[in-house]
Order: C-alpha cells, then structure tokens, then sequence
C-alpha cells in the first residue's frame, strides 16, 4: 500500500512539473526590441494595459476621416530572430498574417490601392517567429513531423515549448506619408499537451489577436474628439 502511495505522489509530483513548465496561458511577451523594419523609432513609449508594448499616435489627427486603408503586402523582417524560418514556410507565415488583417478590416475600411484623402496605408512585418514544438520521453518533435501516425500519445514525460511571434506596424496618411501610428509586439504561446497542435498555431494565435486589436484600436481612435 505505502509503495502504491509513493507511486502516486510521483505521478501528481510530475504532472505539477509539467504545468509549471508548460501551464502558462498566452500572452504578451515580457520584451520587444526594434528590429529596424520602422526605421524611426523615437516616438515609440511604452504601452498601457491592453496595448502593444511600444506605441505611437499621433495627437492631433482626426481618424474619423479615414474610411479606407491600403494594406502593403505583410513581409518578413530578415534578422536573427527569422533567419532560419524555412522559405516556404515563411511565404506560409505571410499568407496567415495578410490575409487575416484583411479579413478582420474588411468590415469597418473599404480596403483600396489608391492613396486619398481619406486612406490609410498600413505596412507590417513580421520580426520574429518560432514555432512550438514538444518532448515525448526526453525526443524532441516537431508538431510538424511526417511521421505522425508513429508518434506516441502524450504523456506525464511530455513537455510543450512554447512558439513565439514578433511584429512591428506602422499606419500612415496615404496622401502625405506621415505616420500617423505605430507599434511594437511580441507574443508567446499557451504550453499545452494537445497532440493536434501544429507547430505554427501560436504564431497564427498572435496574427489573429494582432488583427483583433487594431480593428478594436482603430475604432476607438475614430471616436477620439
């Protein structure tokens, strides 16, 4: 009986590891550091709660006015933190983010090409993103993997390792080229033990929270006096 007790603390010991290890939900990542795509970034200062964490707006522009928006093809910033992004996995990356800021403005811009008076012009790119990937038994694997139907299930041996993403976005008036906002972020995933996950899912989560928030961002802004 006492050694079935033992075995059983061991168990609860493990899986209190784990969630310790991998419990954490997502969110905003503790840093975020220029990585040249906005080139200036001396108006940039730290952002409440609920923001990026490096903003810019500008005071004294009505964003009433704008009512429709170009939206420059997303890129990727080459740097450290993106170099080993495989290529076809990066075109992958900037299809998720472009489309879904696209589909997320659609409903409050008329998404153009042209400047005017009324556009704003939105540049993004994406500075950093690391795929999630997992430890079954001490292995390291890939959500990715081709041999899927080999992996085995999770277990109390399995540890998630969170995917993080970075972005840097400025808007400008689309006539005079002025910024007119602009902002900094990084995100890291939730850890969890979902054996469906994908290796890209946090990366996409932080896209589709990214999109979410300027939508929200920008209608407040609109209703600023």
């Amino acid at each position: 009986m006492h050694g079935a007790k033992s075995g059983a603390w061991r168990a609860v010991l493990v899986m209190v590891a784990i969630l310790v290890i991998g419990g954490c939900a997502a969110g905003q990542a503790k840093k975020a550091k220029p990585s040249g795509f906005l080139g200036d970034y001396s108006g940039l200062q730290k952002g409440g709660e609920g923001q990026a964490q490096l903003v810019y707006v500008a005071s004294q522009i009505k964003f009433s006015k704008y009512t429709k928006i170009i939206i420059d093809p997303v890129t990727i910033w080459r740097n450290a933190d993106t170099a080993d992004i495989p290529p076809g996995e990066a075109l992958d990356l900037i299809d998720d983010l472009d489309d879904v800021l696209r589909i997320t403005l659609d409903d409050h811009y008329t998404i153009v090409k042209e400047p005017g008076p009324d556009v704003l012009r939105l540049r993004v790119a994406i500075t950093e993103a690391e795929g999630s990937w997992r430890v079954f038994d001490g292995s390291r694997l890939d959500d990715d993997d081709d041999d899927d139907e080999d992996r085995p299930p999770p277990s109390k041996s399995t540890r998630s390792f969170v995917g993080s993403a970075g972005v840097e976005a400025e808007l400008l008036d689309s006539v005079s080229g002025t910024r007119v906002a602009a902002a900094i972020d990084r995100r890291v995933g939730a850890r969890t033990l979902k054996p469906e996950s994908s290796t890209w899912d946090d990366v996409e989560d932080a896209f589709r929270y990214w999109a979410d928030r300027l939508r929200d961002r920008l209608e407040e802004l609109r209703k600023r006096p």
